[in-house]
C-alpha cells in the first residue's frame, strides 16, 4: 500500500522555499525522518507534505501514522490546524488558511443543530433558511474562536477574507510574500464610501422656515420699538431712558398681560351669560311661535 497526496489538501500547503525543502531533504538523508506522517485511512497525506515529497525524492519509506475522522470536514479541520501551526508564516498566509475553517466550522455547526432539533423529534432546519439570532450569535463567536486560533485579529480575519474573494492573484501573491500589507491591499480593492444623502424633512423645513420668520419679525418689532419715541406709562419717561419708574419693562409687560387676562375673563363671564340669556329667550320664542319656519328663529336667535 502506498501512501497518496490529495491536490486539495497541497493547495492548503503554505509556501516553502527551494532552500528550505533543501534543509530538510538533507535532513532527512543524513539524521532520519523525526516525525511521522499523518495519513488518513485512505492513506491520503494530511501533515507532513514536504516530509514525504523529501521521502520520495530520497527514496526512503517514511514512516506514517494512521489517523481516523467521522466525516471530512472533520479531516480537513485537521489538515488546517496543523498548517495553522506553522510559525513562519505571515498574517495573511495564516488568513488563507483560516477562512476555509470558518466555513468548516460553520458547517459543522449546522450539522449539529440539524443533528439537535433530529433528537428532539423537532423540524429539521432547512438549509436555505435565514440564521436565528442565535445562530448568527454562535457564529460571530465562532469568527472570533477562529482569529484566536490563527494568532490574527478579527479585524485582520475579517478584512484578509474580502482580499481573497476581490483582490487579484499578483496582490495576494505579494501578501504571500510579504512585499505588501492587508490593510493596503484592503484600502486598494474598498471603494471609498459616498456620502449619505439626506433627504429633506418637510415638517422640519416648515418649522425651520416658521423659526427663521419668527426671528426676523422679532428684530423687526424690536427695532420698530427703538425707532419709535415710547413713554413710560408710570412717570412719563421715555421707556428706554426711565430713570425714575422703578418697575422694569418686565413687570410692565407682565401688568399688561395680568390685565389683559383679567379683561379676557370677565368678557368670557359676560359672553357665557348672554348665551344663558339668548338660550332662554330663543326657547320661548320657540314655545309662543312654533309655526315660524326655521329661518325665522334663525334671524331671532342671532339678529
Amino acid at each position: 500500500m502506498s501512501l497518496r497526496l490529495d491536490p486539495l489538501y497541497e493547495k492548503m500547503l503554505p509556501v516553502m522555499s527551494q532552500e528550505e525543502f533543501e534543509q530538510l531533504r538533507e535532513s532527512i538523508r543524513t539524521e532520519g525522518q523525526h516525525y511521522p506522517i499523518i495519513v488518513s485511512e485512505d492513506l491520503v497525506v494530511l501533515d507532513g507534505h514536504h516530509r514525504f515529497r523529501a521521502c520520495l525524492e530520497l527514496g526512503v519509506d517514511p514512516d506514517f501514522e494512521v489517523k481516523h475522522f467521522e466525516n471530512k470536514l472533520l479531516e480537513k479541520k485537521f489538515v488546517i490546524e496543523a498548517n495553522l501551526r506553522r510559525r513562519h508564516l505571515n498574517n495573511f498566509q495564516l488568513v488563507e488558511l483560516a477562512v476555509p475553517l470558518l466555513e468548516i466550522e460553520k458547517a459543522l455547526l449546522k450539522e449539529k443543530q440539524i443533528q439537535k432539533s433530529q433528537n428532539e423529534s423537532a423540524l429539521v432546519v432547512e438549509t436555505n433558511k435565514e440564521d436565528s439570532f442565535s445562530e448568527l450569535e454562535a457564529k460571530g463567536k465562532t469568527v472570533e474562536n477562529i482569529a484566536r486560533k490563527a494568532g490574527v485579529s478579527t479585524r485582520t480575519l475579517e478584512r484578509g477574507k474580502k482580499i481573497i474573494e476581490k483582490a487579484s492573484e499578483d496582490d495576494k501573491q505579494k501578501l504571500r510574500e510579504g512585499k505588501t500589507s492587508i490593510s493596503k491591499v484592503y484600502r486598494d480593492i474598498t471603494p471609498p464610501k459616498a456620502s449619505q444623502k439626506i433627504e429633506p424633512n418637510p415638517e422640519k423645513l416648515i418649522d425651520s422656515l416658521k423659526a427663521l420668520h419668527n426671528k426676523k419679525a422679532l428684530a423687526e418689532i424690536l427695532q420698530s420699538i427703538m425707532d419709535k419715541d415710547l413713554f413710560c406709562p408710570e412717570c412719563g419717561n421715555k421707556l428706554f431712558q426711565c430713570s425714575q419708574c422703578h418697575k422694569s419693562l418686565g413687570e410692565l409687560v407682565e401688568d399688561q398681560r395680568s390685565l389683559k387676562t383679567t379683561v379676557k375673563s370677565q368678557q368670557q363671564a359676560i359672553d357665557t351669560k348672554s348665551d344663558e340669556q339668548l338660550k332662554e329667550n330663543k326657547e320661548k320664542k320657540e314655545e309662543e311661535e312654533n309655526s315660524l319656519e326655521d329661518n325665522e328663529d334663525f334671524k331671532d336667535e342671532f339678529f
